[in-house]
């Protein structure tokens, strides 16, 4: 067991591996205590020799500090993995079951400042992001393979022909075949995308009927019914491992995503930041916003004040 434990730290597992090291962990408080200790130790040999504290801020990144943080990406599947121990596992060995929907259609929501990770009746690999809710069945009959999505998920999808398969959101809809791509479309928010990674999807809105038809690197965003095509750094994708990817955005583009991941509401005072300073570089989620918000304050001179009994931060 020692073995596939260093294997799992190190990242080299997959997932019947992964699920192993799931069952050994779940059989003991003493496997529990056993499994933190090693999981400390590795984080401790990961920042050793190079500490990463935040982004750069429009220069290069140095070349060290990209190995760290593909190091980084490997150890955060271990947050991941706290996440997917407290679930049940079902008898089908492919579903991390956490709830039951209407019309026995299964339901699973993910927690803010967390991810996870399941697979579908056909084989469909989807990941989760903090505050989304996917809803589908436990077996995909009739013609459509057919879920509904709320906030942010990654779809991996298994290829069948005869049966295409569909995620639903509020204003949009995605028809694929077989593919792998992410969606954004979070409740309440008017920004709804969609970044096909390989493959080909017609993205459809509910309310005009327009389509629109992906190629591989190509991002469709709708906004207010209209649809447009952009590109996009697969790096964003990096939330999936428990990484915040920050590409050349302002201090007032990062907190709604700080908003998103950490719980927390944000109020600016006037004048109190820079408007067009903008930021590059990754965090580890794990770290907490007040991590976020130190570094961020070594290139933009501002400070705050938390506020824990309403989670309001204010920005001065």
């Amino acid at each position: 067991m020692d073995d596939l434990l260093k294997k799992y730290l190190e990242g080299d597992t997959n997932r019947i591996e992964n699920r192993d090291v799931f069952e050994w962990i779940r059989q003991s408080d003493k496997n529990e205590q056993k499994f933190k200790a090693l999981r400390r130790l590795h984080d401790i040999a990961i920042w050793r020799d190079d500490a990463v504290v935040g982004p750069v801020v429009r220069e290069k990144v140095q070349k060290r500090n990209v190995s760290v943080f593909i190091r980084i990406a490997a150890a955060c599947i271990l947050a991941m993995a706290l996440f997917y121990f407290y679930q049940q596992v079902s008898d089908s060995d492919t579903e991390w079951i956490v709830g039951q929907s209407d019309a026995g259609m299964q339901e699973m929501s993910v927690p803010t400042g967390q991810n996870a990770e399941l697979v579908l009746d056909d084989g469909t690999n989807v990941w989760l992001n903090s505050k989304s809710t996917l809803v589908f069945p436990s077996r995909f009959t009739g013609t459509e393979r057919v879920v509904q999505l709320s906030g942010e998920g990654y779809f991996d999808v298994a290829h069948d022909s005869g049966r295409p398969f569909k995620v639903e959101t509020q204003q949009y809809s995605i028809e694929v075949l077989g593919t792998e791509f992410n969606v954004r479309a979070y409740e309440g928010s008017q920004l709804f995308e969609t970044s096909l990674l390989k493959g080909s999807v017609i993205v459809r809105s509910v309310q005009t009927s327009e389509d629109l038809y992906l190629k591989p690197n190509e991002r469709a965003i709708g906004k207010d019914s209209k649809l447009n095509i952009t590109s996009f750094n697969k790096d964003e994708f990096l939330w999936r491992e428990g990484i915040l990817f920050i590409d050349d955005k302002s201090i007032y583009e990062i907190l709604p995503v700080l908003e998103q991941y950490f719980d927390t509401k944000f109020i600016i005072e006037e004048n109190s930041v820079e408007k067009h300073k903008k930021y590059t570089g990754k965090f580890r989620i794990q770290d907490g916003v007040e991590h976020i918000l130190n570094v961020l304050q070594i290139q933009n001179k501002f400070s705050y004040k938390m506020y824990q009994e309403d989670k309001t931060i204010i920005i001065k």
